[in-house]
């Protein structure tokens, strides 16, 4: 697939995306608007490294959110390698009652 995009998570602070190492979120926010505009369907692709660095993961969210970026063109890689949506995370991992 083409129009897919792999951001993987290394750390807290920064996020590769298409071979380059971005830690500012204005950054992120640059190369993902680029992307929207070359296409609007493309897929994004998280892959967070072993030990999931969840602030690394909540800064990518919340910029894809800031700028626009489609809940559906989201995916998670899973630590078996499979690829899922957001949907399909949820309802593997139920949040538990608070």
């Amino acid at each position: 697939m083409d129009n897919q995009i792999k951001a993987i998570i290394p750390d807290d602070e920064s996020i590769l995306i298409e071979g380059r190492k971005l830690v500012e979120r204005e950054e992120i926010a640059d190369v993902l608007k680029a992307a929207l505009q070359r296409d609007p369907d493309f897929i994004l692709v998280i892959e967070p490294i072993v030990n999931a660095p969840y602030m690394g993961v909540g800064k990518l969210l919340y910029t894809c959110q800031r700028i626009g970026v489609p809940p559906e063109n989201l995916r998670y890689t899973m630590e078996n390698g499979e690829v899922v949506t957001f949907d399909e995370l949820r309802a593997r991992t139920p949040a538990e009652p608070v």
